[in-house]
């Protein structure tokens, strides 16, 4: 029976990449990167010529400084885009070459987001392999988060007080997700199952992206300011970014530790949509595309649309469960199953409102 049900969704699988790859989506596309990289960086440029004249003429007024939290919020904004292509590198997206990718996710990432792209890519791919399950996915075993009630009651101190909180704080919590990530990339840089030159180059870039800005905004706006201008920096990015890959997974079904699903329906079945918009698919790095992002990690960004028209119509057409739903409400459904998970010592992780409430009934 279970050989059976894993033929019938590998061939599931292999229907909807047949179509998919026909209508030439498993292309790859550097010049979309080439092009959103020049552009990001333009900005970039442009926010510290404009902070720089700012400064220059409003020293000491309340200009001045409004000035220094529009550079750091748009640096932090521009940081979490580089981070999103530095991701789409590691997923193979942008060129053929590995290497190539791995060298421009390297770069980004460090130099250009401050975080460690080792760190990153070990983790994430974890995460790719197992989404969802339960002591296999680092995703969900974050340090003041409970995704279950036995992870809740294993916290102690400070981490169990947030964790029974959880829901309510969430917002909050996410313009701590910098923070978080910096301090696994450098407990990433100190294992040892990687090159000595490559862990030491990746700290040197991150040292550089990490302190070029505190220096220069220091030397603008004094040291006490410039520490406070690069911490909301750090919570402008890490708020990007936690918001745009939390409505992901967060929330949807968990799968028992001891499971065997198949790929198609693990990938599916944990994932979560977001409609779209020009807007959305812009900050969010096309992350609001997950369920196609999933099916087809090395799937360029620009194609993830038209994929996700035809992935929506293959599900149903053999009536599968994709969920899909505006951003605001996918945070209430966070926000709800944390607190589920928070505030209760019985909830059942297992079930989630949302795909009970859409899953085909016979």
């Amino acid at each position: 029976m279970t050989a059976a049900v894993t033929n019938q969704s590998t061939t599931l699988f292999h229907q909807v990449l047949v179509r998919v790859r026909d209508a030439g989506l498993l292309l790859k596309k550097p010049s979309f990167y080439i092009t959103r990289l020049a552009i990001i960086s333009a900005l970039a440029v442009g926010l510290w010529v404009l902070t720089g004249l700012s400064a220059s003429a409003y020293n000491d007024s309340r200009l001045w400084i409004l000035a220094g939290f529009a550079l750091a919020g748009g640096l932090g904004i521009l940081s979490a885009q580089y981070g999103f292509i530095a991701h789409e590198a590691a997923h193979r997206q942008i060129f053929h070459n590995n290497k190539a990718n791995d060298w421009l996710g390297l770069i980004l990432a460090n130099l250009f987001a401050g975080l460690s792209y080792g760190f990153w890519l070990r983790k994430h791919n974890k995460h790719h392999q197992r989404p969802n399950q339960i002591g296999e996915d680092p995703d969900i075993a974050i340090r003041v988060l409970s995704f279950t009630t036995e992870s809740k009651e294993s916290k102690k101190g400070i981490e169990r007080w947030f964790s029974d909180r959880q829901g309510y704080l969430f917002p909050f919590l996410l313009l701590f997700t910098g923070f978080d990530l910096l301090l696994d990339s450098f407990a990433g840089l100190a294992r040892k199952d990687r090159k000595l030159s490559v862990r030491i180059l990746e700290f040197t870039l991150m040292m550089i992206r990490q302190n070029a800005p505190l220096v220069i905004l220091s030397l603008m706006f004094g040291w006490l300011w410039g520490i406070a201008l690069w911490f909301f920096m750090m919570m402008t990015f890490g708020f990007f970014m936690g918001a745009a890959f939390a409505p992901n997974h967060k929330g949807m079904p968990l799968v028992a530790k001891d499971s065997k699903l198949d790929f198609f329906s693990r990938q599916v079945l944990t994932s979560r949509n977001i409609r779209g918009s020009w807007l959305k698919d812009n900050l969010m790095g096309g992350l609001n595309y997950q369920v196609e992002h999933h099916l087809f990690p090395s799937m360029a960004r620009p194609y993830l649309k038209k994929a996700h028209a035809i992935v929506s119509e293959f599900c149903r057409e053999n009536d599968i469960t994709m969920v899909e739903m505006g951003l605001a409400k996918s945070y209430v459904v966070i926000m709800k199953h944390l607190n589920k998970v928070g505030l209760s010592n019985n909830a059942d992780p297992f079930v989630c409102p949302m795909v009970a409430e859409l899953r085909p009934r016979n």
